[in-house]
């Protein structure tokens, strides 16, 4: 049967009166300057509603987004707002920018996102470029894109041009300052304050720290890993700036940053596309206070190389399973499980998870037991078993209640330690000022010859330990550690919510939200263990109880033994074993 053309009737309006339309409001600026200010977002808007109440337009909703770029369409007030005119409702008629460049830099998307709006009946109007509704409208709409596409592309490579040729001058260009270092005022150029990096001394106390752990260890042992250096450090109340531990990324991001070797590079990576680093006319280095020594530095890289441990691949870690990158095998090697496919006689295809090693090698269970009996475990089975594991038996609020306070302990004792390193730096502050003070009273008294030519020395001396205790006090406050607050609201909401992503949803969203807690989950003959961490759920736990998972990256699997890693029995102690359906319990071994 033919499918009928459905048509819209036209609801005439009552005495001759235009229909009012509902209309979305989009305002952008493309700076966190100008996001600060708010002056051009403010112009943009108030301009925008004073047009909608002229013409007798509804508003019905404003999206702002401050500091965002129009290259991409990622950007969450501007994603908002299209889900909000494309819902399926019909309830929005047009949505209004000041220009098209506010919306969009790339004339690609721009008509992309126009046929979309137009197959749900939404107008996109430009202030500043009005245009016909017609063919020609579309023209200059298409011709306007392109301009405002080249401008941007011109725009960005002479914001690089002239980044560039700061960098070449030694001035810092903004971003993330390294671990180690701060920004300060350099000079002025016109009426652009420059800046410089210096050193902070207290971060370089702590990075020449950890390449002398990295190298020569802390004297009772030889060379420490990453995993031991955080632990070292932590223990004895230092910080990262942001008030946090130290994990084992911190460590080694500061162990392989080589500008700390006094020389810093700009524009090395393309920040577009792929990320690969760019050719070498491209990038521009320039000097920086040096905090370690080239030849420490690479003795150290030498060492990292030496000890690199196996990592999980980002194939495995990207699959389009629900537990890819995850599931592995308990076999000797504890390789990772990877997904496979097969068909019945009957022409029905399964889908099954397969040991990584027996596929390649084709390796079966030897009469000791010790290699891979090559299993096949059904995909739908084990994805099924560890979501109703999680939600059952974790995902509860006495359960995450539970972790959360293990976890405030654990953050109390380990403050405590910090607490203590502060009462240490003030009292060496108060002894310097007091060794200070002597001092002066005994020039004043006349038992100290004011022109003692050593007097200078030890008056500096004692201002420089002096200010470096003050100093390293005043960023030991700043980077204590907040406390965590467990509100029963908020943790009923985390595990609901959870519950509801893990088990609805797209394999992508559930993947992310499942990878935020689990590290590892290990299949033997009879059982499925689900391994993680304490830490896991706290970084998961979002403000207000609202789920935040976190992006996973390529990572190092964790070490066997309980005793090699301090992290390892956070969550393993209340390891969650689910027996595998149709399996017998496997024997206890004779030793």
């Amino acid at each position: 049967m033919a499918r009928k053309h459905l048509h819209a009737l036209e609801t005439p309006s009552t005495n001759g009166v235009k229909a009012t339309r509902n209309v979305l409001i989009y305002v952008r600026v493309s700076t966190d300057a100008q996001a600060q200010n708010a002056l051009s977002l403010m112009d943009q808007e108030n301009q925008l509603v004073a047009r909608c109440k002229r013409d007798g337009e509804n508003v019905v909703g404003i999206f702002r987004d401050e500091g965002e770029t129009a290259t991409n369409m990622k950007r969450p007030a501007f994603e908002q707002m299209i889900a909000r005119a494309t819902d399926g409702t019909r309830s929005v008629d047009a949505i209004l920018v000041y220009s098209f460049s506010r919306a969009f830099r790339n004339q690609f998307e721009q008509e992309l996102t126009v046929r979309a709006l137009r197959k749900h009946k939404v107008e996109l109007i430009s202030f500043a470029e009005p245009l016909t509704n017609d063919a020609s409208g579309d023209l200059f709409r298409k011709f306007i894109g392109i301009v405002n596409e080249f401008q941007s592309a011109e725009t960005s490579r002479a914001t690089t041009r002239t980044m560039k040729e700061n960098a070449r001058r030694g001035f810092s260009n903004g971003g993330i300052i390294p671990f180690g270092y701060k920004s300060v005022d350099a000079e002025i150029i016109g009426n652009k304050q420059k800046k410089k990096l210096a050193i902070e001394p207290v971060e370089a106390e702590i990075v020449v720290r950890a390449f002398d752990l990295a190298r020569n260890g802390d004297g009772n042992s030889g060379p420490l890993g990453t995993k031991k250096i955080a632990i070292w450090l932590n223990e004895r109340g230092f910080r990262s700036r942001n008030g946090s531990l130290f994990g084992t990324g911190t460590i080694h991001e500061i162990l392989t940053r080589d500008a700390y070797t006094g020389v810093r590079r700009f524009n090395e990576f393309n920040r577009k596309g792929d990320g690969e680093r760019k050719d070498v006319a491209e990038i521009v280095e320039y000097d920086v206070p040096t905090i370690i020594d080239r030849a420490l530095f690479d003795e150290v890289q030498a060492l990292l190389v030496a000890r690199q441990p196996r990592a999980k691949g980002p194939r495995l870690t990207s699959a389009p399973s629900l537990l890819g990158g995850l599931v592995r095998c308990d076999c000797e090697v504890s390789c990772a499980l990877t997904t496979a496919t097969g068909t019945s006689r009957t022409g029905k295809i399964y889908a099954y998870y397969k040991c990584i090693q027996a596929t390649k090698q084709g390796r079966h269970k030897q009469g000791d037991g010790t290699s891979c009996v090559n299993r096949k475990v059904p995909r739908p089975v084990i994805e099924k078993l560890v979501v109703e594991a999680l939600t059952d038996q974790l995902l509860q609020p006495d359960r995450v209640t539970s972790i959360l306070l293990a976890l405030k302990a654990r953050r109390d004792e380990r403050q405590a330690s910090a607490d203590r390193r502060i009462v240490d730096l003030a009292r060496q502050a108060s002894e310097a000022e007091e060794r200070l003070g002597r001092l002066y009273a005994a020039i004043e008294a006349g038992t100290v010859d004011g022109t003692d030519p050593t007097l200078k020395e030890r008056v500096a001396a004692l201002k420089a330990s002096r200010d470096r205790a003050v100093e390293a006090l005043d960023y030991a406050k700043k980077s204590s550690g907040a406390p965590i607050e467990i509100d029963p609201v908020a943790v009923d909401r985390f595990t609901r919510l959870m519950r509801e992503q893990l088990t609805s949803g797209d394999v992508a969203a559930r993947k992310a939200y499942l990878s935020s807690m689990v590290d590892a989950i290990i299949v033997s003959e009879d059982k499925i263990q689900i391994v993680g961490s304490n830490d896991n759920i706290r970084s998961t736990f979002g403000p207000d109880g609202q789920p935040t998972p976190r992006v996973r990256k390529s990572v190092q699997e964790w070490c066997p033994g309980a005793g090699s890693n301090h992290r390892h029995c956070d969550f393993q102690s209340h390891a969650l074993p689910t027996e595998l359906p149709g399996r017998a319990p496997r024997e206890a071994k004779a030793h």
